[in-house]
C-alpha cells in the first residue's frame, strides 16, 4: 500500500494521509511501544508525529521511504519530549517513557518491525489450518498439544507444519524466514 502514496510528501492530500496512517498505525504503535510503556502516551506520540507530517509536508518532498522517514520522526517525536520533559515528572527511569537507544538500535527496531511486518503478511497467505499450527508452535505448544487442540492426529499437524513452512520459505527472504524459524524455536 505504502507503494502506492506518492513519494513526494508535497503532493500529498488528505486521502493519502488517511490511507498512510491506516496502513501503518498498527507498526508504527509497535516501534513506539519500544521506548513508551503507556499507551495513551503513545498514542499522544503518534498524533504528534502526524501532525508534524502532515504540516511540513509540502516542505518535507521527497522521501526514499515513507514508513523509514515516519519512523525517524517518531523516535525524534520521543526524543524530543523526553528531552523537554521537566525531571521531576517524567525521567528515563519512568515507566512511561525508556531510554531511547543509539542510531543503530533504532535502525535495528525497524529493520525488526520490517520483517513482522512481512512475516505476520505471509502468515496471513497460508490455510486457515497453517495459520493456526504455526501461530500454535510460535506460542510455545508442541505438536501433540497442538494436535490435541485442533482434534488432528500428530502426524497432520507435522505435514501442515511442515508445508506452511515450505510455503514460508518462498515467500520471505532468507534472514526473515530465519526469524520466523527463530519464533518457532522459542
Amino acid at each position: 500500500m505504502e507503494n502506492e502514496l506518492p513519494s513526494d510528501l508535497s503532493i500529498w492530500d488528505e486521502r493519502c494521509m488517511k490511507i498512510f496512517i491506516e496502513t501503518n498505525s498498527a507498526l508504527f504503535r509497535v516501534f513506539a511501544s519500544r521506548y513508551v510503556k503507556d499507551i495513551d502516551i503513545i498514542d499522544d506520540f503518534l498524533q504528534e508525529a502526524y501532525i508534524k507530517l502532515w504540516t511540513h509536508r509540502k516542505s518535507i518532498g521527497e522521501v526514499k521511504s515513507l514508513r523509514n522517514y515516519f519512523y525517524t520522526l517518531l523516535y525524534h517525536t520521543i526524543l524530543d519530549k523526553q528531552a523537554s520533559t521537566p525531571t521531576h515528572k517524567v525521567s528515563i527511569e519512568s515507566p512511561e517513557i525508556q531510554e531511547i537507544p543509539s542510531d543503530s538500535s533504532l535502525f535495528h527496531h525497524i529493520v525488526e518491525m520490517e520483517s513482522t511486518q512481512l512475516i505476520t503478511e505471509a502468515l496471513k497467505k497460508l490455510s486457515k489450518q497453517s495459520n493456526q499450527v504455526l501461530l500454535m508452535s510460535m506460542e510455545g505448544k508442541s505438536i501433540p498439544e497442538i494436535a490435541q487442540e485442533l482434534d488432528l492426529s500428530i502426524n497432520t499437524v507435522k505435514t501442515v507444519k511442515y508445508r506452511a513452512l515450505k510455503r514460508l520459505s518462498s515467500l520471505l527472504s532468507k534472514e526473515d524466514f530465519l526469524l520466523l524459524l527463530l519464533l518457532l524455536a522459542y
